[in-house]
């Protein structure tokens, strides 16, 4: 089970954005998986893969939707990594002044 499942079963309160036209991308980002495995630690998944799950499944066609869903990647595997320092600012509490 998620974390995210989780928290929904227990009633939490998640402060998660609501998305209206781009929420096909977070389901995207969810299927084709955000991370790949890295010589040293994960990496995000980069153009080639996303790329051949454009072409595969049909699910992006614009190169806008892959440059967004590579960027996401990136900033999930940036967040992952900031998340290892115990000193670190939770994502859900950054804010402009805050953000990297």
């Amino acid at each position: 089970m998620s974390r995210l499942t989780f928290a929904q079963r227990r009633g939490r309160d998640l402060r998660l954005p609501t998305l209206d036209a781009g929420q096909y991308l977070v389901e995207a980002m969810q299927i084709l998986g955000p991370l790949r495995p890295g010589l040293a630690e994960a990496r995000a998944t980069d153009w080639p893969e996303i790329a051949a799950f454009a072409r595969a499944t049909e699910r992006l066609s614009e190169p806008w939707e892959i440059e967004t869903l590579a960027a996401m990647c990136a900033g999930y595997c940036a967040a992952l990594r900031a998340g290892e320092d115990p000193l670190a600012i939770a994502p859900v509490d950054l804010d402009d002044s805050t953000a990297g």
